[in-house]
């Protein structure tokens, strides 16, 4: 969706290239131009054509991925995907702390909490005796945790070691700040994100009104083409900027659901 975001700014521009042309060539028919400035406006317009073929190709091989994902030919992903659509309008402030039992819903978490649970219960042990000692209730958080209790059952018959035990709960400690590192990696580059659209949705503004400016000037023969071809470029970089940040916005998104094994709001 994203590469199909981006053709449709390139053709956007590429037809405001083409008026641009026709601008150009009534002035150098009248004599009030050289034929530099039609030469100019025809390569921005070019080259901007040019970026169409690759951005189609890279469509394609997206597309491509779905079907092996969806266990679909690609001409039969190709015929649901052909119809563009815009990317989300997507974009939610979200809390600076993050609860440490939505963590508990991620798979790699539940699954190290049941293998302690198991090997606990194997030495007679419940899960609150081990539990508030790795993972703090409120915030994310961890301390200490302390296993006298659990090992000097002197008069409990193992089934396994008390060091298989051991080693479970720091598997768990380690896959509990593994998930936590990712939640705020994915949560401070979605909260970038968002900053960052916000700032290039004023540059996009901002690159409208130079284009539209300068062309003004030029057809009055106030100043040099030079200006048209440079907001002309600018404007075509900046949206696309824009367009990759928005796409870039929804993956962080998508990462950090992912991270917190669903979303951060809080479950009653």
């Amino acid at each position: 969706r994203e590469l199909q975001q981006e053709m449709e700014v390139v053709k956007k521009n590429c037809l405001s290239q083409q008026a641009v042309v026709k601008i150009t060539e009534k002035r150098y028919e009248t004599g009030l131009v050289s034929k530099l400035d039609v030469a100019q406006a025809l390569s921005v317009y070019y080259d901007t054509k040019a970026s169409l073929p690759m951005l189609e190709a890279g469509i394609i091989q997206y597309t491509n991925a779905l079907g092996v994902l969806m266990g679909l030919y690609p001409w039969d992903v190709r015929e649901i995907m052909e119809t563009r659509k815009p990317l989300p309008e997507y974009i939610e402030t979200i809390g600076i702390g993050i609860p440490a039992n939505l963590l508990l819903r991620r798979p790699d978490i539940r699954a190290a909490e049941r293998l302690v649970n198991a090997r606990a219960a194997s030495l007679g042990a419940s899960k609150s005796d081990w539990w508030p000692k790795v993972f703090v209730k409120g915030s994310v958080g961890f301390a200490s945790h302390d296993l006298d209790k659990l090992v000097n059952h002197n008069s409990l018959t193992y089934e396994i070691a008390p060091a298989q035990l051991d080693e479970s709960i720091r598997q768990f400690n380690q896959d509990v700040l593994t998930a936590v590192q990712e939640v705020d990696n994915a949560m401070n580059s979605y909260k970038n994100s968002i900053k960052q659209i916000v700032a290039l949705r004023e540059v996009v503004n901002q690159g409208k009104q130079t284009l539209e400016l300068s062309l003004d000037l030029y057809k009055q023969g106030l100043t040099p083409f030079q200006n048209v071809l440079d907001a002309q470029r600018s404007l075509l970089s900046y949206e696309n900027e824009l367009t990759q940040a928005r796409g870039s916005s929804l993956l962080s998104l998508i990462q950090l659901y992912q991270a917190l094994g669903g979303s951060w709001e809080n479950e009653n």
